[in-house]
């Protein structure tokens, strides 16, 4: 049974006639007879018989009869959905960010504009939200790396150099900056793997030939910065993911000029999803 058949029965028993069902269907009346005769002769059922005021539908028809009814609902429901989903009015877009400050004020914007779509936002370090981006569990991930890849789009959204913070009662507060051979021979708070702040310190501890002299490891930022706060080391982290906390002092790192890119990204293959590229390129929404 093709569809255009099961429609143009549906349109005659709607419209009690094969002239109006034509009419409706945008087909000639032909055509209309035709679906519904080749249905009726493919399963050899009549689906119809002919009235002075039209057409009945006989207890076979009926029966298909609501059967189309429940389809073409269910159909009608699912363009609808899907001219919601077009035009923002509906949907979920899930962001995973290694920094919520980096894209905060994006969201806000985007937000603004379709107040009807649900946004998720999980946080993770970069190696986890390109893998992520990858199992398709988020639509966008913002990262501190480019991904080498071909499959990815990403736009750059800031660069900032890297500094140390450090608790305020620490008598190394009272410093302005700190050259970083000085300052690994402190105690350091060192993100988990696949966080590109370690990454970078320690590609930069390795160029110059130097070593760490004791370091505590602690995943996420946030609780990086609160080991920070209590005393416990000095945690590296960028100048972009600074946020007021009067237990912290910062300081500058003078001879590392190296800055920590934020990025966003997603897959390519899934670019071309409005809700991806409303957000992606806003401009072009």
């Amino acid at each position: 049974m093709r569809h255009a058949q099961l429609r143009a029965f549906h349109a005659v028993a709607v419209h009690n006639g094969f002239s109006r069902a034509a009419e409706a269907l945008g087909l000639t009346q032909p055509a209309v007879s035709d679906h519904v005769r080749k249905l009726e002769e493919t399963y050899g059922v009549q689906l119809f018989t002919r009235a002075p005021s039209g057409v009945v539908l006989t207890d076979m028809g009926r029966k298909l009869f609501a059967i189309a009814e429940r389809q073409f609902e269910a159909e009608t429901e699912a363009m609808e959905l899907l001219s919601r989903g077009r035009t923002l009015e509906e949907g979920q877009l899930t962001i995973g960010a290694d920094a919520a400050v980096h894209i905060l004020p994006e969201l806000a914007r985007f937000r603004l504009k379709h107040p009807k779509l649900s946004v998720r936002l999980v946080t993770g370090n970069s190696a986890q939200l390109v893998k992520r981006l990858e199992d398709f569990s988020i639509d966008i991930a913002i990262t501190a790396e480019r991904p080498p890849e071909p499959g990815f789009l990403a736009r750059k959204l800031r660069s900032d150099r890297l500094v140390a913070v450090v608790q305020r009662s620490s008598r190394l507060a009272k410093l302005k900056d700190m050259p970083f051979a000085q300052l690994l021979k402190l105690p350091l708070i060192l993100r988990e793997e696949g966080s590109m702040t370690r990454t970078l310190l320690l590609e930069e501890a390795q160029k110059r030939g130097l070593t760490l002299s004791g370091s505590i490891e602690i995943e996420s930022r946030e609780a990086a910065r609160e080991a920070a706060a209590q005393g416990l080391g000095l945690a590296i982290m960028s100048q972009g993911e600074l946020v007021p906390d009067g237990r912290l002092a910062v300081l500058a790192i003078p001879d590392w000029t190296t800055e920590m890119e934020e990025w966003m990204i997603c897959l390519k293959s899934r670019s071309s999803l409005h809700v991806i590229r409303s957000f992606f390129n806003p401009e072009a929404s």
